[in-house]
């Protein structure tokens, strides 16, 4: 059996392909189940699996089983339990928590879900299988009108860098405070937008700015530790160096007075994300994890 354990079913990137890695297991025809404290479901996104709580997870877990686990404050609770397989899914900031994990004496086996977290491994001498985030098809961009110079950006990842963006925003611009949001409103919310704000310097894996991509956007920020798989001056966004919030206000404001220029950048963002779909993902997650064919392996 597989079990995927995670701290709970709060608003995180890392909640969300949690619960991405247990449905796309699950529909391939190997049944995963997330454990979370007290069998929280996440009620700001669809998902199919089942979900049990720790403790039943203890009372269920055998020899013969796998688990998966992101969280660095879950290993305590994933070391105690019998599991025969033990897989961290490498989506983290690249924090002593993270590193303490690569200890090879602690047992596990490694699935990274990005090129920073695969760099981060092999530089702590630790070799892992990289399975390539997919985005769920209600971020694809169908031609919904945009809100000319509407500016979408995620509040909670850098609210004093906001607030200086704030008052320096180009004429005619207006802010989107995604915030709070299920999933199909902040979908929604980046289709009418024109621009998305990338604001938080610590963006493990970048999810936020690939789904604004997806959804059409032109995206302009700091790519965090994870975003340069897909976040590429000049061509799919315009890229300022993380905490450089002059910086920040200046790109913007370049940006949105150059119309052609945004509608390249989205137009080239729009085209390589096209290829981070949830299907392409289950087809390396399962070779990564060995379940794939025999004539893959």
């Amino acid at each position: 059996m597989l079990y995927y354990v995670l701290p709970g079913a709060g608003i995180y990137g890392g909640v969300k392909k949690g619960f991405h890695c247990a449905d796309l297991l699950t529909e391939a025809g190997h049944p995963c189940t997330v454990a979370t404290p007290e069998a929280e479901r996440p009620a700001w996104f669809p998902t199919r699996c089942d979900v049990i709580t720790h403790d039943a997870l203890r009372e269920r877990c055998r020899r013969e089983d796998t688990l998966l686990f992101s969280c660095p404050a879950d290993a305590p609770l994933v070391d105690a339990l019998p599991a025969g397989r033990k897989i961290v899914h490498m989506q983290g900031a690249n924090t002593p928590a993270d590193h303490a994990l690569f200890d090879p004496a602690r047992g596990y086996e490694f699935v990274s879900h990005g090129l920073h977290m695969t760099h981060e491994l092999l530089r702590h001498g630790r070799v892992a299988a990289a399975v390539p985030m997919g985005i769920p098809d209600v971020f694809r961009w169908r031609g919904e009108a945009k809100r000319p110079l509407r500016i979408a950006v995620m509040p909670r990842k850098g609210a004093a860098t906001l607030d200086a963006v704030r008052g320096s925003l180009p004429p005619g611009a207006e802010l989107a405070l995604l915030d709070g949001l299920a999933e199909h409103e902040v979908a929604a919310a980046l289709k009418g937008s024109d621009v998305f704000l990338a604001i938080s310097p610590d963006e493990a894996f970048g999810l936020p700015p690939l789904e604004a991509m997806c959804a059409g956007c032109c995206v302009v920020g700091y790519p965090g530790v994870g975003g340069f798989e897909f976040l590429r001056h000049r061509d799919t966004a315009w890229v300022v160096a993380n905490g450089d919030v002059d910086g920040l206000i200046g790109a913007l404001r370049h940006v949105c007075t150059h119309p052609a220029l945004r509608d390249a950048l989205r137009r080239r963002g729009l085209a390589l994300s096209a290829a981070y779909t949830l299907e392409r993902e289950r087809e390396f997650l399962l070779r990564a994890l060995d379940l794939g064919d025999e004539e893959d392996a």
